[in-house]
């Protein structure tokens, strides 16, 4: 007997729509920073981080067959990539349009890219470390940066935002290990955005 052919392709469940609904943030979070808007963007970036962060642990509360892990794994990094990736990107560009803005933007997602196409295929290595910082710890570099900014002046935007793709993009791609977070890690992390968010509001 053949199986029942479904509607639509991929796989629909609860910690998909978790990083589906962390991918729509980030796009609107660029919206807002097209906008003119970057204080509402770094809210809503947070908030995609922060789908980042539970999404995993959603997945593992259900029984997951090959094909739904296999799936989830490639849509994590493709989200990934529209939130850590893209998103500080164009927050720089809708900041400055120096050349160099452009330069910096094009290297830093290539370093991201790099990044995330190395941890999908070393993915069953070290249980421990990661090899180079995950593009994800941009969800509080970024919005702490920002924070900096509105306490000294906004005209320093362009500049400490450069500093953090710079920075943060050779992170990304040096061979270094850094020790994979769990257990109160993840409430740790948690509250910390919770804390950049309140702050982002009330400064």
């Amino acid at each position: 007997m053949n199986e029942k052919k479904s509607l639509f392709i991929g796989v629909w469940n609860l910690a998909n729509f978790v990083t589906w609904l962390g991918i729509a943030a980030a796009v609107v979070a660029m919206y807002f920073a097209l906008a003119g808007n970057p204080r509402i963007a770094m809210l809503i970036f947070i908030a995609s981080g922060l789908c980042d962060l539970f999404d995993g642990r959603v997945a593992r509360m259900f029984d997951r067959t090959e094909v739904e892990q296999a799936f989830g794994i490639q849509l994590d990094s493709f989200a990934d990539t529209v939130s850590f990736v893209v998103f500080p990107a164009v927050f720089l560009l809708t900041l400055t349009a120096a050349p160099w803005a452009v330069v910096l933007a094009i290297l830093y997602i290539l370093a991201g890219i790099t990044r995330l196409c190395w941890f999908d295929i070393t993915t069953d290595g070290d249980t421990k470390y990661f090899a180079g910082v995950p593009v994800t710890y941009m969800a509080l570099v970024l919005p702490l940066a920002w924070i900096i900014v509105q306490s000294i002046a906004l005209s320093i935007a362009p500049v400490v935002t450069a500093v953090v793709l710079g920075v943060m993009g050779i992170l990304f791609i040096v061979n270094i290990k850094v020790k994979k977070p769990g257990g109160i890690w993840y409430a740790i992390f948690g509250a910390l955005a919770i804390i950049l968010g309140v702050l982002l509001l009330v400064l």
